[in-house]
């Protein structure tokens, strides 16, 4: 989550002077009854690894704070996280314990863990520090893949007395477990918080990522004042969406999903019944937001994804973290990830996505299945920049050549544009790469129809 290329003695210095406040404030809140806890953010994988994301916050209620759609936007950013949190973190049958960066933030990938494509459930839990401490295992020794033996974590292939672990009463509020990490030694676990995890097939091979602020929802991020009423004034659950979008983003992702089951597609690689295309959520706003924003989401009944946001703040490279360099990064890593996959990436031209998604276009041609542009009014344009222009014009002329891009000013003229500039044939080639292009003519229909009901 933290970015530390080149770091700055004197940033170092601030993040570490954070990472102690942090520090403190967490200890002075588990004396006024709040405990360790988890916020799961979701994940992605491949049938091979699982990327799970979280953060250790504490609080007194559990909740995965589901009451911030109804206050306003600034209960957002007032959390208090906990650096260096030991937590457990169970996907499949591969379990493994780590620790949280300096802002508490959970970024794991994990391996073998014998999931099937589609949708499912890994759990976080943290574990109580001193018991950790005391079984000897450092956060230099982590992660560290751990199996459950007769009640018992230890490293996998460890030797040692398999006799029951004795029970304790957990971490508060009580409803955790306890199992030993070696013979004598015992970790105390929270209760665990699930996260919804896509775990793309093999077989799988399109799908979507989509910028949030301006794309999916009215921010006018570009506009720094509206944004900040946004953000900080609003009540999360009275923010709008951009028009036409959920049924765009819903038509294309469940035309892919269905596509990639033509006849002779090996079952194992794909998903049981017809889920639509993955979906990933790639923003530049803060990971603090992610349980209104998906709620936002939810209720709008947009496609179900995974998020990848980012920090605030400083790290030991900067003032603050580059939103630019945030999404070349997730974008390059999507690639390295998921190898198989083709996207098409869905954006707007207030901020940078064009140049972003030309760059990648260019870096990762065979990777890209199209691209989506969401066109700001002119009013809209002068109001974040000055100019009736977009901020970066000419950047999608360097997209390859046999790369669509699509324009449009909400999602029903995209969803046309889309139908007008052959994403039918598009999506039979990448979803079934042996496909020709001849006879393959329904696509078209199939993005006319009605708006499929969300999958749950």
């Amino acid at each position: 989550m933290i970015d530390d290329e080149t770091p700055s003695p004197l940033l170092s210095a601030v993040a570490s002077l954070d990472e102690r406040t942090s520090t403190l404030v967490a200890r002075y809140l588990g004396w006024t009854g709040c405990y360790p806890g988890i916020i799961a953010f979701g994940g992605y994988g491949s049938q091979s690894m699982a990327r799970v994301l979280g953060r250790a916050l504490m609080t007194r209620t559990g909740d995965q704070r589901d009451w911030l759609g109804q206050r306003r936007g600034w209960r957002q950013f007032m959390d208090a996280q906990i650096p260096r949190q030991p937590v457990l973190v169970t996907c499949g049958s591969a379990r493994t314990i780590t620790f949280a960066d300096p802002g508490g933030y959970v970024d794991l990938t994990l391996h073998d863990h014998g999931l099937t494509p589609g949708w499912h459930q890994a759990t976080l839990q943290v574990l109580h520090a001193g018991d950790v401490a005391a079984a000897g295992i450092e956060e230099g020794d982590t992660p560290l893949p751990v199996e459950l033996v007769s009640g018992r974590l230890r490293p996998l292939g460890s030797l040692g007395d398999e006799g029951d672990a004795g029970k304790g009463s957990g971490t508060d509020p009580g409803t955790g477990t306890d199992s030993g990490h070696t013979p004598g030694a015992r970790l105390r676990a929270g209760a665990p918080t699930h996260l919804a995890l896509r775990v793309v097939g093999d077989g799988e091979h399109l799908g979507l990522v989509s910028d949030i602020d301006d794309t999916v929802m009215v921010s006018m991020v570009p506009r720094l004042l509206v944004a900040v009423k946004h953000a900080f004034l609003d009540r999360v659950s009275s923010r709008e969406a951009v028009p036409g979008m959920a049924e765009m983003l819903n038509r294309v992702t469940q035309v892919a999903g269905r596509r990639q089951h033509e006849a002779g597609a090996d079952p194992t690689t794909l998903p049981q019944g017809l889920l639509p295309a993955p979906v990933v959520y790639l923003s530049t706003g803060a990971w603090n937001v992610v349980p209104t924003v998906r709620d936002f989401l939810a209720r709008l009944h947009y496609p179900r994804g995974a998020f990848l946001m980012t920090d605030f703040g400083p790290s030991n490279s900067g003032w603050f973290r580059s939103g630019p360099a945030h999404k070349r990064r997730e974008l390059r890593r999507l690639a390295s990830d998921l190898p198989q996959v083709s996207w098409i990436l869905v954006g707007d031209d207030g901020q940078r996505d064009p140049m972003i998604y030309a760059e990648f276009s260019r870096e990762h041609p065979d990777r890209v299945a199209g691209i989506a542009i969401r066109s700001l009014s002119e009013l809209e344009q002068v109001l974040a920049h000055g100019t009736p222009v977009p901020l970066v014009p000419d950047a999608l002329w360097s997209v390859p050549e046999d790369i669509p891009v699509w324009y449009g000013s909400d999602g029903t003229e995209l969803l046309d544009s889309m139908r007008r500039g052959g994403i039918d044939r598009r999506l039979v080639r990448m979803t079934d790469p042996g496909a020709q292009d001849e006879g393959e003519d329904a696509t078209p229909g199939e993005l006319a129809g009605p708006t499929p009901d969300r999958e749950s």
